[in-house]
């Protein structure tokens, strides 16, 4: 009898064995999962005072305030443009510089100043003509005239239209010679139009509008 109860615990003994030995030989052949690391979210930091370098990085746009909007040759601040002075001689206001926005010519011998703010926004053009930066002629007017036309189209002379906002501003540059501008203009919250039109340049900087084209508002407000 204790011969039959000594051999039982010896079987016993050797299944538990033979079951640990299976289990431990399963974990080593299943590879661990691994949980994924997460990344941690970059800490937000304060830009700096606005500042955009040509593409050729002679230059950069400074404006402290509107009313010391310039340009500067990079790297110094030598002022080579007063943008205030250069906006008021063209009987232009500096209204919203200090929060403008440069769009740049390839070859960085040109480049628009889109500024403003509330419900108006223009934009200026600036040729290098040797070493000085000239304001060249502006195409807010001629772009409004655009606008205002396509609007009052079919209205009664003597209709009324609130402004609800107005836009002008180079979208962006094709080539050297060729820049993109859009035109918006919004009335009495049911009137509106928005162009996007071409403008060529000559070599001395004076420009002529070759393509209009309309725009949708949910178009125009990919822009």
């Amino acid at each position: 009898m204790q011969f039959l109860t000594i051999r039982a615990i010896s079987v016993f003994v050797a299944i538990v064995a033979s079951a640990v030995s299976c289990a431990f030989s399963n974990a080593q052949e299943s590879p661990l999962t691994q949980t994924p690391e997460v990344a941690a979210t970059p800490d937000v930091t304060a830009q700096p005072n606005p500042s955009w370098s040509s593409p050729d990085k002679r230059w950069e746009y400074r404006s402290p305030s509107q009313d010391e909007a310039k340009i500067v040759k990079a790297g110094t601040d030598q002022m080579v443009l007063d943008l205030a002075k250069a906006l008021d001689s063209a009987n232009e206001s500096c209204f919203g510089c200090d929060e403008a926005k440069l769009s740049w010519a390839p070859d960085s011998k040109r480049f628009a100043l889109n500024y403003g703010r509330g419900r108006s926004h223009q934009t200026a053009l600036f040729q290098l003509q040797g070493d000085e930066w000239k304001a060249l002629k502006s195409p807010n007017d001629d772009v409004n005239e655009i606008l205002n036309k396509a609007i009052k189209r079919g209205l009664s002379k003597k209709t009324h239209l609130r402004l609800i906002w107005e836009t002008v501003k180079v979208h962006q540059w094709v080539d050297s010679n060729t820049a993109i501008l859009y035109g918006g203009l919004e009335v009495d919250e049911a009137f509106g139009a928005h162009f996007l039109l071409t403008l060529k340049f000559d070599e001395a900087g004076n420009w002529k509008i070759t393509k209009t084209q309309r725009l949708s508002l949910k178009e125009a407000e990919k822009l």
